[in-house]
């Protein structure tokens, strides 16, 4: 599996690479069943979300990769994430990657991953299978 920012050079650098690389150590933490790292990277809310919606009630990095749930759509995903653009505005981020669309927030003095798992619906808001 190949995870990189390649795509990168031509964008604003240091903060774009910044949201990208916590969008691709998601996804590293998701292709190598690392649910402790891939829901640190989660926002507290998605991370609620995530545990909320289970109808087993574990933990974060359990029901994170559960095949039966988010871990399905995001495991396929992991296997092509590579960042192909970064859209910055204030504190609020949105990353293309091959196989997702992926936003972001800063929380305090770090990113962190709001919405994963998502696909456009034109005019529609994104349906995202981690969102808060």
């Amino acid at each position: 599996m190949l995870l990189a920012t390649a795509g990168l050079a031509g964008c604003g650098a240091g903060e774009d690479a910044d949201v990208a690389g916590v969008v691709t150590r998601f996804y590293t933490a998701v292709a190598t069943t690392d649910g402790e790292a891939a829901c640190a990277a989660l926002a507290p809310d998605s991370r609620s979300e995530v545990v909320g919606t289970d109808p087993d009630g574990r933990a974060c990095p359990q029901a994170l990769l559960a095949p039966e749930g988010p871990g399905s759509v995001l495991v396929s995903r992991a296997a092509d994430a590579t960042v192909l653009e970064v859209r910055r505005a204030g504190g609020q981020a949105q990353v293309v990657t091959e196989t997702d669309t992926v936003f972001l927030a800063v929380d305090g003095t770090s990113w962190v991953v709001t919405a994963v798992g998502c696909d456009p619906r034109g005019e529609r808001p994104y349906d995202c299978v981690v969102e808060p």
